[in-house]
């Protein structure tokens, strides 16, 4: 392998654009490496390696990774850096659920890119801000974000930002109910990802996909996007999309009556969401699991395990499922025979 820290730099940036993040990830850790007094190399070093780390679900690396960028960025007197790595930060938190400190970055990163007339970075920061409000349940405020931020990245010609608003928009839009919308939005953004070869935007889209479908009942459909969904991420390396794919494949399982391999995807889900920190994922695997162990006939082990649930989903501030924690548990209390509960 070159020992041309700038080679081996450009070579990570190919695997990244290809989202072949496994295989960046050491090669920027290298150029890092030897990159020597070329802090300039070294804080472009940190700053794409915190990204393909967050997009492999490594998000306390990769906060390390971005705080180091900040601190370097600041030294050396560049703005533009310190901020993307602030939005970088919050985009690693909030992928652990951390959404109010993710909020407080990326309001603070827009008002900057606001102040510089950075349109591109006013656009990142206004999509991520909409993806953290989802996070916190704030769907109306998700949904306007994303659509402000769709039109920026429009007018700057940017088709990846475009395919990322639309999937935060089929998103947000299932949870607040609007199916048929949801459907769109994904089908339009498989649509441009497919014409781009976004590999990553391919994966995320039908995987959404999948989730409309399951919404309306169309179970064996959704799990033939969902294993399409699964072969991408596989690709990639992403253990967070790939934990809430096996997680969305697992309810369409679980509503057909397939409980054992229902099960089986649970249990991975969980597994990879322990390893990656993802409370919020950890929250709905543990409200599919009460939801199994009530149907087997294990009234309390469900109740104890619903209510441990709720309980987490309140401490961490999760709106939304908190509301499908109560909507279980009061399932079960009126009427278990809806039970198993078709979740967003």
């Amino acid at each position: 392998m070159s020992s041309d820290p700038y080679k081996l730099f450009e070579k990570a940036e190919k695997f990244r654009a290809d989202s072949k993040f496994l295989k960046a990830i050491p090669l920027y850790r290298e150029a890092r490496a030897l990159a020597g007094k070329d802090r300039e190399l070294r804080l472009a070093c940190l700053l794409s390696l915190g990204d393909v780390l967050r997009m492999s679900g490594e998000f306390t690396e990769a906060g390390s990774c971005y705080r180091r960028a900040r601190a370097l960025a600041a030294s050396l007197g560049d703005d533009e850096a310190a901020l993307d790595a602030c939005v970088g930060l919050g985009l690693a938190l909030r992928a652990r659920g951390e959404f109010r400190e993710a909020i407080t970055l990326f309001t603070k990163a827009l008002r900057s890119y606001k102040k510089n007339g950075d349109r591109e970075g006013v656009a990142f920061a206004l999509w991520a801000h909409a993806g953290a409000l989802r996070v916190k349940g704030d769907l109306k405020g998700a949904l306007a974000g994303f659509r402000e931020a769709k039109k920026l990245f429009t007018r700057l010609g940017d088709r990846a930002g475009v395919g990322y608003c639309l999937t935060g928009l089929g998103g947000a839009s299932r949870v607040a109910g609007r199916t048929a919308g949801s459907q769109k939005y994904y089908k339009e953004a498989n649509k441009l990802f497919r014409s781009t070869g976004d590999t990553f935007g391919i994966a995320y889209s039908y995987c959404g996909l999948a989730n409309a479908l399951r919404m309306t009942g169309e179970h064996e459909k959704a799990l033939e996007y969902f294993k399409k969904a699964r072969g991408h991420y596989r690709k990639i390396g992403d253990r967070v999309s790939y934990a809430y794919t096996l997680w969305g494949e697992g309810t369409a399982y679980q509503l057909l009556g397939r409980n054992a391999r229902a099960l089986k995807n649970f249990e991975e889900a969980k597994k990879l969401f322990k390893e990656t920190g993802d409370r919020r994922g950890l929250v709905y695997c543990a409200l599919s699991r009460g939801q199994a162990d009530f149907k087997k006939g294990k009234r309390r082990e469900a109740l104890r395990g619903l209510k441990d649930a709720l309980e987490k989903a309140r401490k961490h501030g999760f709106g939304v499922e908190e509301r499908y924690a109560r909507l279980v548990l009061r399932a079960i209390e009126k009427a278990p025979e809806e039970l198993p509960l078709n979740l967003p």
